[in-house]
């Protein structure tokens, strides 16, 4: 029963119910500010749902199912405050369970090293940011880093396990991880079709569902702004 609960928190956790929106606010000289918010208030509603139907004994052993989800959540980023280059780094708790990190970075190589700090689990030695005069980059393609992690629910093979989770990922609905770029001049061209631009001409978003199978949605994107 320990093995069916355990299971039931990680797709908790890693199918949706979360709701994650990073920011990026880039300056003409390739510094900024990067922010990112997790609204975790659905994943809550739904590890409320799943302990009111687990029995007795196996929530003793769970222990206290909101902190150690908060915990893990609150600590995603670790401590990027020791990169070269980052500099007011901050995590902060903006609601009962709405999160917010954030820091400024003093160029993209800085940027560039603080996500590799902070996916340092699911190495990734290639940067995601790319910078020049008129130029931003984004050039991860598996899911901002947790591809695999994903991946891995359907490694399970017993059929009523999956049955269960493919029930529970059915009512949660979608897991979403939404990009936010404010460049410094108006966005001249962009190369992801599902990205919109802002009626300012400078703010580009583009929102996925990590939990889509069909493999068509993609974060890369190439960016060109009027400098």
């Amino acid at each position: 029963m320990k093995q069916v609960l355990g299971a039931m928190l990680c797709t908790l956790l890693l199918s949706g119910c979360i709701h994650i929106t990073e920011e990026v606010f880039l300056e003409k000289n390739g510094s900024g500010r990067y922010v990112m918010t997790m609204d975790l208030e659905k994943m809550m509603e739904m590890a409320e749902m799943a302990r009111a139907f687990a029995p007795d004994s196996v929530l003793a052993g769970a222990g206290n199912l909101d902190a150690s989800l908060m915990d893990s959540l609150q600590n995603a980023m670790g401590d990027l405050s020791s990169v070269p280059g980052i500099t007011e780094f901050r995590k902060e708790r903006k609601g009962k369970n709405l999160f917010e990190i954030s820091f400024r970075f003093r160029d993209v190589k800085a940027l560039n090293d603080a996500m590799r700090k902070r996916n340092q689990r699911t190495a990734n030695p290639e940067d995601l940011y790319a910078f020049s005069k008129g130029h931003f980059e984004y050039r991860d393609s598996a899911n901002f880093g947790l591809g695999d992690a994903l991946r891995s629910l359907d490694d399970i093979s017993q059929d009523s396990l999956q049955a269960g989770m493919e029930l529970i990922r059915s009512m949660m609905g979608d897991m979403s991880y939404t990009t936010v770029y404010h460049l410094p001049g108006k966005v001249k061209q962009f190369t992801n079709r599902e990205a919109k631009l802002d009626a300012d001409g400078k703010t580009l978003r583009l929102r996925i569902n990590l939990l889509d199978r069909s493999g068509t949605s993609s974060p890369r994107n190439s960016i060109t702004y009027k400098n």
